[in-house]
């Protein structure tokens, strides 16, 4: 007797995890940790690629009585409630760097594209609205002045980081224009919270999504090393990360220009005296799909390549401040190579390790179009721009005799400057109008990983950097 109860609890049990397995499965909530690692060309016949970012985002028609329901690429809005309040008195951080921000919101693009002040993204103008969301107030949270404003409950699924602490604290340091938000990670907050962020990993939550909550993706990784995003179909409004077509674009640096009207000043300094190596490197993984490594072993060739890491034979801590003065002093040319030729993605090693530092950066990641959007005018070179290793060289050694020549991609330093983005008061203020802004994403897994987002070679046809002689050689 006691065996068949035993039997029948085994079975019962039994019965009970399979079911939890398969529902589990279904909700796809295991799926979503999968790292889908492909990448899918889109080009024409005119090697010219072809994007399909904003046709999985779709924007709900709520103005005069509307119903409709289209992409961005087929419908897209005059922001509604959404002026920049010019004459805010931001105070923070080097007075939330509001010299540079009320200037940037009152100036000309420097870029010469029409700065349009929108927050929301708009596929017809191509910029990352980080400034205008910095100055951005809701009409709500001006009629009411902040005190008596409702706080929006902002809850991190994924778990708090240790630098923004439960509660309004995090706002209240940063000065933030609107600081009515409540942020917590306590997921029995869940299901009443205005907004729910997932950092850098998906865990989908258990409670039926309520029609005005607003769920939020945020990656930082390049799509070969972030999660799968396919469980999350119709589910995601916003989307927070380094691209720029982003709902709340988060880089990993932006530079803002002093003057709009003034990109170059007249040298100062000899930046090439005193340098007697060309190239450094400084890398930890050796595996990088785009064949950044190769890269760099074949440039070695025909110019002296420092490779300091795990894939070179040079070695200096990261600790070490000396291991970057070498830079300012020593090398004329850093390698600001990805792990990932992605859209958009340009990490620290562009704008810390290159344009930080006084050197030149040669770039391979981003599409080049992305670089141009970003970067100071004429402050680095791109590896696209060259057939080969060996014509990169020898307009390395070109550069490397004439100081005139390589002085002339640092007329850019003392024009600009980063400034901090702000994530969480940018994310607060645009809390208080989502309900006034609905959009979601259709295939948001799509949208971050799809066809023309990513590349395994050059960006013009997806070839390798290298011929078949020298990846054998």
């Amino acid at each position: 007797m006691r065996f068949y109860l035993r039997r029948v609890a085994v079975l019962v049990l039994s019965t009970v995890l399979v079911l939890v397995m398969v529902n589990l499965y279904l909700r796809e909530s295991w799926r979503a940790l999968e790292v889908d690692r492909l990448f899918i060309q889109d080009h024409a016949e005119d090697g010219v690629i072809r994007h399909k970012f904003h046709d999985h985002i779709t924007f709900q028609n709520d103005e005069e009585g509307g119903s409709d329901k289209k992409t961005l690429n087929e419908y897209t809005r005059e922001d509604r409630g959404n002026k920049i309040d010019s004459d805010i008195n931001i105070k923070s951080q080097d007075d939330f760097d509001s010299v540079l921000i009320q200037k940037m919101l009152k100036s000309p693009n420097p870029y010469g594209r029409n700065l349009v002040r929108k927050v929301w993204y708009d596929p017809k103008y191509d910029n990352d609205r980080i400034v205008a969301q910095l100055g951005f107030v809701p009409d709500l949270a001006k009629k009411n002045k902040g005190s008596t404003t409702k706080l929006k409950k902002v809850m991190v699924y994924t778990g708090l980081p240790g630098d923004v602490p439960t509660g309004q604290s995090r706002l209240i340091k940063d000065e933030c224009p609107v600081k009515t938000c409540h942020m917590t990670d306590n997921r029995q907050d869940a299901a009443d919270a205005d907004a729910i962020l997932f950092m850098n990993h998906i865990s989908r939550p258990w409670h039926k999504k309520p029609p005005n909550q607003v769920w939020i993706v945020f990656l930082l990784e390049s799509p070969s090393h972030t999660p799968s995003l396919s469980g999350m179909k119709d589910m995601i409004n916003w989307t927070a990360t380094y691209r720029h077509d982003s709902t709340i674009v988060a880089p990993y640096e932006v530079y803002v220009p002093y003057n709009a009207s003034v990109l170059s000043k007249p040298l100062t300094k000899n930046y090439a005296a005193g340098k007697t190596k060309k190239v450094a490197w400084f890398v930890s993984n050796c595996g990088a799909r785009n064949g950044r490594r190769q890269y760099a072993e074949e440039l070695g060739k025909y110019i002296q390549v420092d490779i300091y890491g795990a894939c070179g034979d040079k070695r200096c801590p990261r600790s070490d401040k000396k291991c970057f003065e070498m830079l300012d002093t020593d090398y004329k040319f850093y390698l600001s190579f990805e792990n990932s030729n992605c859209r958009d993605y340009i990490t620290e090693k562009f704008y810390v390790n290159g344009l930080g530092h006084d050197v030149l950066p040669i770039t391979m990641g981003a599409h080049p179009d992305d670089y141009k959007r970003v970067a100071p005018p004429h402050s680095y070179i791109n590896v696209d721009d060259f057939e080969s290793p060996k014509a990169l060289a020898e307009y390395l050694h070109e550069l490397d005799k004439n100081d005139d020549l390589y002085n002339e991609y640092f007329r850019w330093k003392g024009t600009m400057r980063t400034i901090n983005t702000y994530f969480w008061c940018r994310l607060c203020a645009m809390v208080h109008e989502a309900e006034n802004h609905h959009t979601w994403y259709e295939n948001v897994d799509d949208w971050w990983r799809g066809q023309g987002v990513c590349s395994t070679g050059r960006w013009k046809d997806g070839s390798s950097y290298l011929s078949n002689s020298q990846k054998g050689s």
